[in-house]
Parts: structure tokens; C-alpha cells; sequence
């Protein structure tokens, strides 16, 4: 098995380049959103590893080993890289256990790219090339029958 990037300051300390340091912003920024989302936030918050004052709103910490994964799966994504020390990202498997609804992958969507308009100072090829791959995703996801399988 490969080497598993654990906790944010590790990938952090692994970054090499503007890229890696930028979806990190990205996944940290729409953790932030999501993880209080009045529709979604409920999904996110069963991974957190340590709660806040108010129990619907979780300090980022609490997703600290969580987040460098989510960054590295989003760099290969987008840049192409095939890294084959890391293990593989089974996504369907691991959503599959959440009981996730259409609607819900929807609004993940919809948060990502409220997200990604956000950012200031962006790179317009990186977002337009990363809204692409969500556009992938949700059909990829809304389609599957091991997910929906009463679609």
C-alpha cells in the first residue's frame, strides 16, 4: 500500500507548486461552506474529528485529516498526474455508505461552484477546467445505480 498523506501540514510540507497550495484554499474554502450547509452539512459533519461550541458548525480542524485527501484527489483530477503512491480514491463505495440523496449531490455541486466563483484572483483556465470535472462527477454519481439504485 502506498504512502498516505494524513493531515494538512503534510501536504503542505509535500507542495511544490502554485497548484497544490491553491486547491488546498479550495478544499479548505468549501469545507468551510459545506460543512455548515443547511442540506449537506449533516454528511460532513459525521467525519469530524473533533466539535466546536455549536455542534453544526465544527472548526476546519475538525476535518484536518480529511482535507489534504480531498486536495490530492482534486490535483490529480486536474492535473493529469498519475501518482501511484497514494492508495486509489473509490468514491462510488465510499459515498455509497452516506445514503447520499440526488438532492444532495446537486447542492455539493452547486456549493462547489458558489465556491469556485468566489475566489478572487483565480486562474480562469483552472476553474473553467475544475467546473468541467464537477460537471463529470455529478452525472457520474446522479447516474450510478450502486448509489440511486430506485433512481
Amino acid at each position: 500500500m502506498g504512502r498516505r498523506i494524513r493531515n494538512q501540514s503534510e501536504y503542505q510540507t509535500d507542495k511544490n507548486s502554485f497548484m497544490n497550495e491553491f486547491i488546498l484554499d479550495v478544499v479548505t474554502k468549501f469545507y468551510k461552506s459545506a460543512t455548515t450547509d443547511i442540506i449537506i452539512g449533516y454528511h460532513f459533519r459525521k467525519i469530524a474529528t473533533i466539535e466546536g461550541k455549536d455542534p453544526l458548525s465544527p472548526p476546519i480542524e475538525a476535518f484536518s485529516d480529511h482535507i489534504p485527501r480531498i486536495a490530492l484527489f482534486w490535483e490529480l483530477q486536474l492535473t493529469g498526474k498519475t501518482d501511484q503512491e497514494f492508495p486509489p480514491f473509490d468514491l462510488i463505495s465510499i459515498h455509497k455508505k452516506l445514503h447520499i440523496k440526488k438532492s444532495e449531490v446537486r447542492r455539493w455541486i452547486i456549493l462547489f461552484n458558489e465556491t469556485l466563483d468566489s475566489l478572487e484572483n483565480k486562474d480562469e483556465e483552472i476553474i473553467e477546467k475544475w467546473k468541467v470535472k464537477l460537471v463529470e462527477f455529478e452525472r457520474r454519481f446522479l447516474d450510478n445505480t450502486n448509489l440511486f439504485p430506485s433512481n
